[in-house]
């Protein structure tokens, strides 16, 4: 393999990687009593979300009012029971958006792997005081392989290959 087909190969694992982590959940955006919006990055432009989950809604007493706006990637509840079961209803459709639909790209394994990264990835986070996470712990260790590769192995980057990491490194960034 040479380092260009080496390069592509880690971009693209390094944005699947990205991905993995990036999902936040339902965040509250707006709460009154009675009344709640919530956003999901998942549900932004996602009609087909947005209808797979109204109709996985279980039927809860004084919850008068649910509407998902896929234009906006919202979730408005209007509501009379306590704010208890409006939590419970939100953790639930965290578990629903996470199922993903017959005709998903990836099957059930492909689900729980991601699950399974997405739970150490939030553990880690909780167990370093939220200063590591599985990315920068990735990092960390092919900075200390490769460093170790070209000091006892002599290995050592070409130009283009150490601007392109210059580049990654700084893309994203504001």
């Amino acid at each position: 393999m040479n380092y260009f087909t080496g390069l592509a190969l880690g971009v693209s694992a390094g944005r699947q990687l990205h991905g993995l982590f990036r999902d936040k959940g339902f965040q509250l955006i707006h709460a009154v009593p009675g009344r709640r919006r919530y956003q999901h990055d998942a549900l932004l432009q996602d009609a087909e979300l947005a209808l797979r989950l109204e109709n996985q809604l279980p039927k809860l007493p004084g919850l008068t009012k649910i509407r998902f706006t896929p234009e906006t990637g919202t979730l408005l509840l209007e509501y009379t029971c306590t704010d208890y079961y409006i939590d419970a209803l939100i953790q639930y459709l965290e578990q629903v958006i996470k199922i993903p639909p017959a005709h998903a790209r990836y099957g059930k394994l492909g689900a729980d792997i991601r699950r399974c990264f997405r739970r150490m990835n939030q553990e880690i986070f909780a167990t370093t005081n939220r200063n590591l996470d599985l990315r920068t712990l990735l990092a960390l260790s092919f900075i200390f392989w490769g460093g170790s590769k070209m000091w006892t192995m002599g290995h050592r980057p070409t130009g283009p290959q150490m601007i392109w990491w210059a580049y990654s490194l700084l893309k994203g960034r504001s």
